[in-house]
């Protein structure tokens, strides 16, 4: 799924860019080169989704661990090697999210109808079934609010012990996403938390 020669490349200036103030060039390299060690470690294990999507979005949360233990080995913290690896994945997610993003901002119709088709577009893919298993929930007039119940790149992270690395790399990113909208997120629960569920409410 995920070729590792083609997508180093890819990574590697956001990951210079997220980590040039706390590392300098060669570590910076080594950094790197440890993630992608990391991630063939795992890249047999990781779980075979049934979309596209979930097998990219499991391949992707391998890497995001792979990152993770290359920044311990260079003696970080565990919280600051979670606030590091938060830093790169909001980069690339960022990119990942230009088109749902342009759709939440463009002028025509409600705030409310252009956060859901932002989410609606995301969970056409990646965020896909029969991976994504999501509900849609009734809600008040300026609110788009639907349920994950379940999420295989949170279920990987809780196999792999870092159920935290999770919250902080991967689940509050869609709080950084709500103020890229213009609007604000509430969701209390997560599945990476050890909830059933993670209960998206976009605000619009």
């Amino acid at each position: 799924m995920v070729n590792p020669r083609l997508l180093k490349p890819i990574l590697a200036p956001t990951v210079r860019r997220a980590l040039a103030a706390r590392f300098d060039r060669p570590a910076i390299r080594r950094i790197l080169d440890d993630t992608f060690v990391n991630y063939e470690a795992q890249r047999d294990g990781l779980p075979r989704e049934a979309s596209a999507g979930g097998r990219m979005m499991v391949h992707f949360a391998g890497l995001t661990i792979g990152l993770y233990r290359a920044l311990l080995v260079q003696g970080v913290t565990e919280a600051e090697a979670r606030e590091l690896t938060a830093a790169v994945t909001w980069r690339a997610f960022r990119r990942m999210a230009t088109v749902p993003t342009a759709l939440a901002r463009m002028p025509r119709g409600s705030p409310r109808a252009r956060v859901k088709r932002a989410n609606d577009l995301f969970r056409r893919f990646p965020f896909s079934r029969p991976s994504y298993q999501m509900v849609d929930i009734a809600s008040g007039p300026n609110v788009v609010a639907f349920d994950v119940q379940r999420c295989p790149v949170a279920e990987y992270f809780r196999s792999q012990g870092l159920g935290a690395l999770c919250q902080v790399s991967w689940c509050n990113l869609d709080f950084q996403l709500a103020r890229e909208w213009g609007v604000r997120l509430e969701r209390p629960l997560t599945i990476a938390g050890g909830a059933n569920r993670c209960d998206f409410r976009w605000q619009a």
